[in-house]
């Protein structure tokens, strides 16, 4: 797909602070719906649509909610057939859709400098898979044994599935990777709340107020999921 000749029709020049860097390569794009498993009764989500080079491609699919901050799209995104295109903050308008169940699956490349908000946002909604192109550092925290990826692997199976280079994108943005998460829960978002204000090279004891012995003089990092868990409910 010609980047270039969508961005002049939109007359768009890319912004870097809004995260604007649009995948090129057609034939990743394919991989991601690929990995989704898309049906005609699947309604998928699509978070920083952009010129809609990949809302084109899920809506022969699936209906799409597509979810663009940058209002100089909308002439390109309602003109997709199959396409609830709404204009406006993702976090926001997630927000607004919370208990809803208006999709099932989740398609998106999101904007890198949101991504955790983000991936913190989708558990707050039910869904079956998602297939979401991150920056690869932080697909690698999402998998790793840091505190976003513990609380993670409560929530979801999620496998990197490809890596994507910076020249896939344009402009050239960063090395990317394509994530697989298969949803098993909601996120309590009070217990991530108390999991996020914890600093992961202090000792528990200069965190909070009530701790067992066995671990108060561990550095957060090295607590396992079910000891954070006990700490939460201890000073909950």
């Amino acid at each position: 797909m010609d980047i270039v000749q969508l961005l002049a029709i939109a007359r768009v020049k890319p912004d870097k602070k809004l995260d604007q860097y649009f995948l090129k390569e057609d034939s990743i794009i394919e991989e991601e719906i690929g990995y989704a498993e898309l049906a005609p009764e699947d309604t998928v989500l699509e978070v920083g649509a952009g010129i809609g080079n990949l809302t084109i491609h899920l809506s022969k699919k699936s209906k799409v909610i597509a979810i663009e901050k940058d209002f100089s799209f909308s002439r390109l995104l309602r003109g997709i057939p199959n396409t609830n295109a709404i204009m406006g903050n993702a976090l926001e308008v997630l927000e607004s859709l919370r208990g809803s169940n208006k999709f099932n699956k989740i398609v998106a490349n999101i904007p890198y400098s949101i991504s955790q908000d983000l991936m913190i946002e989708f558990f707050r909604h039910r869904w079956d898979t998602a297939v979401i192109m991150v920056q690869k550092e932080f697909a690698e925290k999402l998998v790793s044994e840091e505190r976003l990826g513990k609380v993670m692997k409560e929530l979801a199976d999620i496998k990197i599935v490809k890596n994507v280079p910076a020249e896939a994108f344009y402009p050239k943005a960063v090395k990317s990777s394509i994530l697989l998460i298969k949803q098993k829960k909601l996120i309590d978002y009070d217990f991530w709340n108390f999991v996020h204000a914890l600093r992961p090279n202090k000792n528990v004891s200069n965190q909070v107020k009530k701790c067992s012995p066995s671990i108060s003089k561990k550095k957060v990092h090295q607590l396992s999921i079910g000891e954070i868990k006990q700490l939460y409910k201890r000073n909950s």
